[in-house]
């Protein structure tokens, strides 16, 4: 059985995580640039939408900026576009370093190896068997005293809501918590065989 992980398909949808150090002093300025570059993507054929995660403490974090497109071939035009070409020209002063990009698909987004750069994601399987263990408390334990302490709402926002925070809570806190746990079994070194 073929165990390496599948390359996204020509019809995949296509995630890019790009990670940029801003200096301190002209985080308004990102902040800023960041809202141009999102009104120019998102008028391209095939953006399903763009995620700022805003770092505590610039000078010691990243930005973590997540443009998803509904094809490679899609993104591959914004990638290739003059309008982004301008934008990334313009990025420059404002950061330190160059940018960390990172392309996934699907289930892909959660499973980024710790302290890892270039490291593939892991099996299909592995990473639905990891998504589940993570879901599974949070249908149990947590959607139903937010259904409870919303239920005055209609069903419809008290629905959004309470997967707004349980998305949140599985990209920010749950996964995060069970790759660094679970890493062994997920990125098993080269040099070793695990049984699938």
């Amino acid at each position: 059985m073929d165990t390496r992980p599948r390359q996204a398909g020509p019809t995949d949808p296509v995630t890019v995580v790009v990670r940029r150090r801003v200096d301190p002093a002209r985080v308004d300025a990102f902040e800023r640039w960041l809202e141009g570059i999102i009104k120019v993507a998102t008028a391209f054929q095939g953006h399903l939408g763009t995620n700022v995660l805003a770092p505590a403490d610039p000078s010691a974090q990243d930005y973590v900026v997540i443009f998803r497109f509904d094809t490679a071939a899609n993104l591959a035009k914004w990638e290739g576009s003059p309008e982004r070409d301008h934008w990334l020209e313009k990025v420059e002063p404002l950061t330190v370093g160059s940018a960390k990009i990172d392309r996934v698909s699907g289930l892909e987004f959660w499973f980024t190896a710790p302290a890892s750069d270039g490291c593939k994601p892991p099996a299909k399987h592995r990473m639905a068997a990891v998504t589940v263990l993570g879901l599974y408390p949070l249908i149990m334990f947590v959607a139903p005293p937010l259904s409870a302490v919303l239920a005055d709402l209609p069903a419809a926002i008290r629905t959004l809501v309470v997967t707004v925070i349980m998305v949140m809570l599985m990209t920010w806190a749950v996964m995060p918590t069970l790759v660094g746990v679970l890493s062994f079994w997920l990125f098993p070194s080269s040099g070793s065989r695990t049984r699938e």
